[in-house]
């Protein structure tokens, strides 16, 4: 007996703390750490890191989703673009409490321990003995952790403004900052694993966004643990360099066409709120040493007068100092002196970053004011606006019940100028007019006069003329293929009331003198198309007859089937739709539902039965999702579509 295999296992589930941990370790040992940990852990505001520690980050990235896991030996980490950090902080991902600690964590480590230091030693004070003496002690204490913690970061702010290829890819990009594989030979399953994640992430936590482009993941080199691994991410089949000249930045790539993003349309990084309330608490705790030192120095002389010696009055000195004024007190301690100077310092630095927030937020604004505009302008373009003319009542009633039983909206009665239409709302991509006008081609209300007001009025850029029509190749009458209710698309019309009647010889002879012209071509496509796996009534395509005689006539049906063999119908508007959709650039074709043979036999319900065959084609044509945007160009002041 054959024991049945068993079903394949899907990806390991991500460890817990005790893996995270371990994990965590098993990178501390690599040969590469430091420069992992750089890119993993970088540099905070000042001397500490701005991630927390390795186990912790793991731990979080497991919880987000960001830590795609096959094994102890193969994982990697990977993070959201830094231009969408506001989008993945509001997801339900980036709300859990570990992915808060993850992202605060700089700022936690910077303000905390001065916080906890300033609240402890207000009880401490009441100690007897040595409250006053440990109080004073905490306060120094958290008023050196803040100054140490602010002179590094001014001492780091000018590295922070160099930008290197991983800033870039980062900023924009999803990326790989940690990829740990103890078999190479592993490496590109790892990363295709990661791109999947990456998207599916992507599109569960963010909004689309036009700005971010083609979606793919960045690797940084520097993020990988050792060297066996990054020779295999150079050979990798889903792994291509990010730069001709070797940058350490690759990109995962599935194949797909790529469209590069648009740094200037991505919301500017915050930070100024930030750096504004750093300043103010710089200026409030220097200002307590600057005070200090100046009420003892000044005391000790007895005289304080033009001397920073108050809180207020050292407040008012340091920010005139940033912003190079006088405030008419002068510092006479070196402390205070150097506290002035790096006033001055920082307020360099304020006023450049909020200079240069400034300037970003305008060129954010401008570029998706310039996005949306080619938006709007793009979907206008590939929007198509459709008018269906029609003779009789029924076939009206016949194409607004089709277009309610598609989901369309209820026929709203209008105008356009003097001509009354009905608004169908959308159907598919277009937007949909539709218009009766009087039978024939030769009254000014007739079709040729009332489309071609209504093309100018309305801009559409298709015209289809739907309803009934007599057959010419009818399975019992002529042997063709042709049964009551069928549709006829017009491949051509042929228009045969233009002739030219001679009875020179003695005989009489008719010669025919109308054009025959194919109908545009984009539409006659879209409606071969429309035929795939449609299950209504046979469609037929051919050349259409047009004349103003109503055919109910076997012998001159018989006389058209012999002028005209390879005609398939014949109607009485067409020739006049040709016409007006010709003189505005515009699309045009026929659908027609087969009511008669044109010898007798026409009847309401065989009008009813063609109606509603035609209408369900059309609709079938504008929904099958093969209607082409129309090509535009000008015509008189309005925009129209090439009528090929």
């Amino acid at each position: 007996m054959l024991a049945s295999s068993p079903a394949p296992l899907g990806p390991p589930r991500p460890p817990g703390w005790r893996g995270c941990w371990e994990a965590a370790r098993s990178v501390r040992s690599s040969p590469f750490w430091r420069q992992v940990r750089d890119v993993v852990r970088p540099p905070g505001t000042a001397i500490h890191r701005s991630r927390p520690p390795l186990g912790l980050l793991l731990s979080a990235a497991a919880r987000d989703g960001r830590l795609v896991w096959r094994s102890a030996g193969e994982f990697a980490v990977i993070e959201p673009p830094i231009a969408r950090k506001r989008d993945w902080a509001g997801s339900d991902a980036g709300r859990s409490w570990l992915a808060r600690l993850d992202r605060w964590w700089d700022h936690l480590v910077f303000a905390v321990p001065a916080f906890a230091a300033l609240m402890l030693s207000v009880p401490v004070a009441f100690v007897p003995g040595v409250g006053l003496a440990a109080c004073l002690f905490l306060i120094l204490l958290a008023l050196l952790y803040v100054t140490v913690q602010l002179g590094f970061g001014l001492i780091r702010f000018p590295r922070s403004l160099r930008v290197s290829p991983e800033d870039s890819a980062r900023g924009l990009h999803w990326t790989v900052t940690l990829c740990h594989v103890s078999d190479a030979a592993h490496l590109d399953r790892l990363m295709r694993a990661a791109l999947d994640r990456s998207r599916k992430l992507a599109a569960a936590s963010m909004r689309p966004d036009p700005a971010d482009g083609t979606h793919v993941l960045m690797c940084l080199e520097s993020g990988v643990t050792t060297e066996e691994a990054r020779r295999a991410l150079t050979t990798a089949p889903s792994v291509v360099s990010a730069d001709p000249i070797h940058s350490g930045v690759f990109v995962v790539r599935d194949g797909r066409q790529f469209r590069p993003p648009n740094p200037d349309a991505q919301r500017p990084l915050g930070g100024v709120a930030l750096l504004l309330v750093a300043t103010m608490l710089a200026l409030a705790v220097t200002a307590v040493l600057v005070a200090n030192g100046e009420r003892g120095d000044c005391t000790d002389r007895g005289d304080c007068a033009d001397r920073p010696a108050t809180w207020l009055d050292a407040v008012y000195w340091q920010v005139s100092n940033m912003f190079f004024q006088d405030s008419g007190l002068v510092a006479a301690t070196g402390q205070a002196r150097l506290f002035g100077w790096l006033m001055r310092l920082l307020g360099l630095v304020v006023l450049f970053s909020v200079g240069v927030a400034i300037w970003r937020q305008a060129r954010y604004h401008r570029e998706r004011r310039a996005m949306r505009y080619r938006h709007i302008g793009t979907t206008i373009e590939a929007s198509v606006r459709m008018l269906i003319t029609v003779v009789l009542d029924t076939e009206r009633d016949a194409i607004i019940e089709a277009f309610a039983e598609a989901g369309g909206a209820a026929a709203e009665p209008d105008t356009a100028g003097s001509y009354p239409i009905f608004r169908l709302g959308r159907l598919g991509p277009a937007e949909i007019f539709l218009a009766q006008a009087a039978q024939g081609t030769a009254t000014p209300a007739s079709m040729t006069l009332t489309a071609s007001g209504l093309i100018a009025q309305l801009g559409v850029d298709y015209v289809v003329l739907a309803g009934i029509c007599f057959g010419l190749w009818s399975r019992e009458l002529d042997g063709g293929d042709q049964e009551l209710g069928d549709v006829i698309v017009s491949d051509f019309v042929q228009g045969v009331d233009h002739r030219r009647v001679t009875d020179r010889g003695g005989t009489e002879r008719i010669l025919w003198r109308g054009e025959r012209v194919q109908s545009t071509t984009a539409l006659l496509l879209a409606f071969r198309a429309a035929t795939h796996r449609w299950t209504g009534p046979r469609v037929h395509f051919g050349t259409v007859l047009s004349s103003n005689t109503l055919v109910d006539s076997a012998a001159f049906r018989s006389d058209l089937r012999r002028e005209f063999p390879e005609a398939s119908a014949g109607e009485m508007e067409l020739t006049g739709l040709y016409a007006a959709a010709a003189s505005n650039g515009c699309g045009w074709i026929m659908v027609k539902g087969i009511s008669d043979w044109g010898a007798g036999g026409l009847t309401d319900d065989t009008r009813r039965s063609a109606s509603r065959s035609a209408a369900a084609f059309v609709v079938r044509a504008i929904t099958h999702g093969t209607l082409p945007a129309p090509r535009r160009h000008v015509r008189d002041g309005q925009g129209g579509a090439d009528s090929a």
